[in-house]
């Protein structure tokens, strides 16, 4: 019972990994090349293969890093939005 857990895990993660060949956008398809590796590194880890393990491992922490980096420019972004309709709306109530 235990093995045809991982087998699933495995499935579902090759599934996920192969269908984010078909996402155009950059966040959805790190995001979903993140799950899928994820979901690959407990079977790989449970089967006891180094390759499978590593390579997954690599890829992983390469798309939890552009996603962190994703996360940060966005929030810059954001940041700097604001501070742009705040210095907007201060020179709109000044008076002529």
């Amino acid at each position: 019972m235990e093995n045809i857990v991982y087998d699933i895990i495995s499935w579902v993660g090759l599934t996920i990994c192969i269908g984010a060949f078909f996402i155009k956008d950059v966040f959805w398809l790190r995001l979903a090349t993140l799950v899928g590796c994820s979901l690959l590194f407990v079977y790989y880890s449970h089967i006891a293969i180094p390759q499978g393990v590593i390579s997954n491992l690599l890829v992983l922490l390469i798309n939890a890093y552009y996603l962190v980096r994703f996360a940060s420019a966005r929030k810059k972004a954001q940041a700097q939005s604001q501070a742009a309709s705040v210095t907007a709306a201060k020179l709109a109530a000044q008076p002529d």
